[in-house]
């Protein structure tokens, strides 16, 4: 990942990217799994912004102070074009924006650790949602156990912004998502929903078709593996 490629995202996420230059990137977006993956993470932190200053309209005072503190306060970078020097401080407003949600007790569990958690406990459905405390909607869909001799789960996740369906897998320290792409969730997701391989995204039915080991756990194999923490 480049600088160029966060302030790409950046503006495709706020829907200012030129025509041209969406379709290139989706394009990219198709064929690179960190791209996509570091996507869905940008759009989770700004779902979870909103969410946490919904009520108040602005952010916490003591954010806002370091935002407007003191020049020396800022990290400076060396200056090139202005559209460069734009962009760097923009990141550097953003990574001090970034220090100071840490020292918010709401945001304080990241969102990768709150999906982990969730798909440690949360049974596979076809219908229904489990609400996790940054406001993200998610939705186990099955469990199988991948070549490496580890679990993996396919997933749906809902924001604001809009749906994606993803893979994780289980290793010691907890659940890590190893594939995802942006999805259709529709109003009546419940009664249309088709089990994995039917009409999922294409690079998540080809990370299950490549990677399963086998066939996906009943719900009884899979109560039992919650309960024995997936070992």
């Amino acid at each position: 990942m480049k600088d160029q490629d966060y302030e790409l995202l950046s503006q495709y996420l706020d829907g200012e990217l030129p025509t041209k230059e969406t379709a290139q990137l989706e394009q990219r977006l198709g064929a690179d799994s960190e791209l996509r993956i570091t996507l869905a993470s940008m759009r989770s932190i700004d779902s979870a912004v909103k969410a946490s200053y919904r009520n108040s309209g602005q952010a916490p005072a003591h954010i806002g102070a370091m935002l407007q503190g003191e020049e020396s306060n800022v990290v400076a970078f060396p200056r090139r074009s202005r559209a460069a020097a734009s962009w760097q401080y923009a990141v550097a407003a953003t990574l001090v924006a970034a220090a100071g949600l840490l020292l918010v007790p709401d945001m304080n569990r990241s969102s990768e650790a709150l999906l982990s958690a969730a798909l440690d406990e949360a049974s596979s459905r076809a219908s229904g949602w489990e609400t996790l405390e940054d406001g993200r909607k998610l939705r186990p869909v099955l469990s199988f156990p991948d070549k490496s001799g580890t679990w993996c789960r396919e997933y749906l996740v809902t924001d604001a912004e809009g749906a994606q369906r993803g893979v994780a897998c289980r290793d010691d320290k907890g659940w890590n998502t190893v594939v995802i792409a942006a999805t259709e969730i529709t109003p009546n997701d419940d009664q249309l929903y088709r089990p994995a391989g039917a009409d999922d995204d294409s690079s998540v039915a080809k990370y299950i078709s490549e990677n399963a080991a086998d066939i996906a756990a009943s719900a009884q194999q899979e109560s039992e593996l919650i309960a024995s923490d997936w070992q």
